[in-house]
């Protein structure tokens, strides 16, 4: 059993709604599992940042470095490896796996994809006598650029295309995985880690530390897999091609089956020198001409895969599969809308027939068209009492009373409404409960705008901190604070880092020697913000947390959160508060809940429930009540 086995978490894990089934790849910086997301009833892949080589798997499941010396690289990959799940995130292309969500947990973090029904290239390419047809190719390569051209269009690369890294769902369609970007950079900050390229389809400038990477870089690998498929085997590795250049070109090889402008463009991908090779993918389609499908049609086109075991899933068009014990419905909701309308429509003719022949028709007619709406939207019929035939009321006649004392029409008793303390303090903790589970939902929306916006600024911060930045100067001030970036005039413009005498470190965007736009920041005490600044302060969208302890997404205002936010603690028992923030406390409607079932939805004044609401405790039990100071001083069961 390799190490990487040795380290994965065992089948049968719960990681908070995700029950691990099966595990389904391993590398030296990830682990990855097949799981069912026990809400949502499907099943998705899991990536688990596990770099072996420099961590390892406690007896409790925890993740922790191997040593102290390897504390700093193994928390600093961890960042990466969520900088880039938050990045892929933001992705929604036919060609590109989706990633659902990511966590931390366990001491390490996790990303949530899709999980993609069908097999690899590299599986593919394994299979005795199987040799991927010309159309096939072609559609791989379509869907491969597709998917590319999104990814670098937002300034991102994939760094690590192989062919067990493209999948190819059983509709046809290709899709890229594992993206390698923490990984490259991981490799960048130290050599402990080998497992940062795969030789035979890495350029050469992921060798050098120091090489310089970009679209170029993902188009030979593209190539170098669309070599592998054509010839059956990989290009020579990037190191050996040095000097004397081992490569044939496909375009002399492999001419009688298949067309020339196909050829020519791979071999162009895989030029030795990178500014010999495409700069983008744009370029790159142009010299395939004709050789590629259109688009719009490469989705639909289904490649010869093998057939899917009996009892395996049936094909689908993306998504997680169903597992084959679940029921599934054979019917849209539309579809089955209809049917019971039609057999519906038979019956409700027979009953307004013998209404109209009833004594009551009118009180009948009234109750019957109620019963008709409410029927139209409940999924299962509602059945309708139908009058006696006239046989069966002959047989049981009921005495005839005196005209004088026969009513014309009984009315229903008055019932007086309800006035009391108890009502009006229920009625209002209702209300209450309302307007705070709405304010939550638009805090909730401001937390995820947060994550996105905190997402782009350690994206600039990274950029910030590149020892290759143009035009970098750097600066020293009292104190041992220094500043390493672009500088305007003497001041602080442009892309750069700051050091304080204190420990703090600011990395983004500068203007006027202050930080404005998109940054971070650690304190001393390792509190930390990603997110938007203004005039040197965080303002605006973003992330504060402590590792551990707290944190916080939303708007901040000077450092402290300013409108609606949520905020969590870390610490057992975990809590949520969400809503709007006043000088870094919640104050109005909002939501708090503690753990993982008691609730409060209601009023808040300076942090603390105060006012109305509604209190869920741990068993289910709702209660109202009114609330001062955080202490509950009325309440109505």
């Amino acid at each position: 059993m390799t190490a990487e086995h040795d380290q994965a978490l065992p089948v049968g894990t719960r990681l908070g709604d995700y029950r691990l089934d099966a595990l389904i790849g391993h590398g030296g910086f990830g682990i990855t599992y097949r799981a069912f997301d026990t809400q949502l009833a499907k099943f998705v892949a899991i990536k688990e940042y596990m770099p072996v080589e420099f961590a390892t798997r406690r007896a409790d499941g925890q993740v922790a470095p191997r040593g102290s010396r390897f504390a700093d690289d193994f928390t600093w990959g961890r960042e990466r490896f969520l900088d880039e799940a938050r990045a892929l995130a933001r992705f929604r292309h036919v060609h590109i796996v989706p990633v659902l969500r990511y966590f931390e947990a366990n001491g390490t973090a996790y990303t949530v994809m899709e999980f993609e029904d069908g097999p690899s290239v590299a599986q593919l390419l394994r299979q005795p006598g199987r040799r991927l047809q010309p159309d096939e190719i072609r559609r791989l390569a379509e869907g491969m650029l597709s998917g590319l051209g999104a990814v670098h269009a937002q300034g991102f690369l994939h760094r690590d295309i192989k062919p067990s890294n493209v999948i190819v769902r059983r509709d046809g369609v290709p899709i890229l995985i594992d993206f390698g970007a923490a990984r490259q950079a991981m490799g960048g900050r130290t050599r402990t880690l080998t497992s940062i390229l795969t030789p035979q389809y890495a350029p050469i400038e992921q060798y050098a530390m120091d090489g310089k990477q970009g679209p170029w870089t993902d188009i030979y690998a593209t190539a170098a897999v669309l070599h592998h498929t054509i010839s059956g085997s990989a290009p020579p590795e990037a190191v050996s091609r040095v000097g004397t250049d081992p490569y044939r070109p496909l375009a002399s090889t492999h001419a009688d089956r298949f067309d020339p402008s196909l050829l020519s463009a791979i071999d162009r991908g895989l030029a030795f020198a990178p500014e010999q090779r495409p700069q983008s993918i744009a370029e790159w389609r142009i010299l395939f001409g004709g050789s590629l499908p259109k688009v719009e049609d490469a989705p639909t086109q289904r490649m010869m895969i093998e057939p899917a075991p009996a009892g395996s899933p049936a094909p689908r068009l993306g998504g997680a599969s169903r597992p084959a014990t679940e029921e599934t419905e054979v019917d849209p909701p539309a579809t089955r809308r209809k049917g019971f309308a039609r057999r519906r429509f038979p019956i409700v003719l027979l009953v307004l027939g013998a209404i109209a022949a009833w004594k009551y028709a009118p009180q009948i007619r009234e109750r019957f068209f109620g019963m008709v709406e409410t029927q139209a939207t409940l999924p299962p019929p509602i059945p309708i009492a139908t009058p006696k035939e006239p046989s069966q009321a002959a047989a049981t006649p009921t005495p005839v009373q005196p005209p004088a004392t026969t009513p014309a029409a009984t009315k229903p008793p008055v019932v007086a409404p309800d006035t009391s303390p108890q009502k009006a303090l229920v009625d209002q903790a209702q209300r209450a409960a309302t307007e705070a589970r709405a304010m939550f939902e638009r805090a909730e929306e401001a937390a995820r705008a947060a994550r996105a916006m905190a997402g782009e600024a350690r994206i600039v911060a990274a950029r910030a901190a590149r020892p290759d930045l143009e035009n970098s100067e750097r600066l020293t001030y009292d104190g041992g604070a220094s500043y390493i970036g672009q500088v305007v005039d003497g001041k602080r413009q442009g892309l750069g880092v700051a050091e304080l005498g204190n420990g703090e470190r600011q990395a983004g965007d500068w203007s006027a020697d202050l930080m404005n736009g998109l940054g971070t920041v650690r304190l001393a005490d390792d509190t930390r913000y990603s997110g938007q600044w203004k005039d040197g302060k965080s303002t605006g969208l973003g992330l504060r947390e402590k590792p551990g302890v707290e944190r916080s997404e939303g708007n901040f205002v000077g450092g402290r959160l300013e409108g609606l936010a949520v905020r969590r603690t870390l610490a057992e028992p975990n809590g949520v508060q969400g809503g709007e923030f006043h000088s870094d406390l919640l104050d109005g409607p909002g939501v708090e809940r503690i753990g993982e079932r008691e609730r409060y939805e209601g009023e808040f004044r300076g942090g603390q429930r105060n006012g109305y609401g509604q209190y869920t405790d741990a068993e289910g039990k709702v209660r109202a009540g009114r609330w001062a100071a955080g202490k509950l001083v009325e309440s109505a069961p």
